[in-house]
């Protein structure tokens, strides 16, 4: 049986793997999903990444860190998808167990891929697992997509208040360096533990040179395109598409057959993922620049490390 997913997008959170994913879905031969239907803790219908990886992950490790998943999560999550092997966790050997989550997993994949020649994933906490995802799909394919941390700690800081979890306010530097203390820096840290191979970019090459950048991708894939095709995906992906996509799945989807059914019901539905278009530099209009420096300068040693190791030139532009 063929392998899928064929590729994986492993990361960073905040950093355009929503984005990524639909320019990349846009190929001809490429299908990309990065978000499916689930029901959330109080019974709102919301749309998130499949967190598969970092799900089994907690059970590989024995506990959650690096953002691994209970394994209970799929009992609701994710339009059940996984819900009936669940109770098998505790009844098998954990080899076996994997085995029937993959074959699950690889099942789904292969339904998202459609017509189209390849299929892959995206789940930006799957950074920190990537060994394990080697183990389980060896010699599989993956992109992570860097982002300027200023500009990540912004869409953080507004994706949590979109969500309800955040008061409005400003971005303070105890808010700042919590994220680059407990995302950023592990994040970088896996990057430079891992010894396989993986295909790195930046947030800002897809926006300033994104033709290019959109090649590349596609070499790195196995199925290269022409200029005029990289421009093509970048505008079937661009975020006045993906608003346009998400308002229409609202409406008319089954996302918004289920907002109705919970109103009768006078159960609260919350926006799901709500879309920001995520400027280059947008973190000057929201930080301090004393503030800015210190992002900078404790992540200076430890980020060029990084991009040495990945190629990514000096810098995020």
């Amino acid at each position: 049986m063929s392998v899928r997913p064929d590729f994986l997008i492993v990361g960073m959170q905040r950093s355009g793997t929503l984005w990524a994913s639909a320019v990349l879905n846009a190929h001809p031969q490429v299908a990309c999903f990065p978000n499916l239907p689930f029901e959330g803790p109080e019974g709102e219908q919301r749309i998130g990444e499949l967190h598969f990886f970092n799900t089994l992950a907690s059970i590989e490790r024995g506990n959650l860190d690096n953002f691994a998943r209970p394994i209970s999560d799929y009992l609701t999550k994710y339009g059940k998808r996984f819900a009936d092997l669940v109770p098998l966790a505790g009844t098998m050997p954990k080899k076996e167990f994997f085995a029937t989550m993959v074959k699950r997993y690889s099942d789904i994949c292969e339904g998202e891929r459609g017509s189209k020649k390849i299929v892959g994933e995206s789940t930006p906490a799957y950074v920190f697992h990537l060994d394990f995802i080697d183990s389980l799909y060896p010699n599989i394919k993956k992109i992570c997509v860097l982002r300027d941390p200023k500009d990540r700690i912004t869409s953080w800081h507004f994706s949590l208040i979109s969500k309800r979890r955040k008061e409005e306010g400003p971005i303070t530097e105890d808010f700042a360096m919590d994220y680059i203390r407990e995302r950023v820096v592990p994040e970088y840290e896996a990057l430079m533990r891992y010894q396989g191979t993986l295909h790195c970019t930046t947030y800002e090459k897809l926006t300033n040179k994104g033709v290019e950048t959109v090649q590349g991708m596609c070499r790195y894939l196995g199925y290269p395109v022409e200029p005029a095709v990289a421009q093509e995906m970048l505008e079937k992906g661009s975020f006045k598409e993906l608003t346009k996509k998400q308002g229409e799945t609202r409406e008319r989807g089954e996302e918004g057959q289920w907002r109705e059914e919970l109103q009768k019901k006078e159960v609260k539905v919350y926006d799901v993922n709500p879309l920001r278009k995520g400027i280059v530099g947008d973190w000057q209009n929201y930080m301090e620049p004393a503030l800015a420096e210190k992002i900078d300068t404790s992540l200076v040693s430890l980020q060029k490390e990084v991009f040495q190791k990945q190629h990514l030139g000096a810098s995020y532009g």
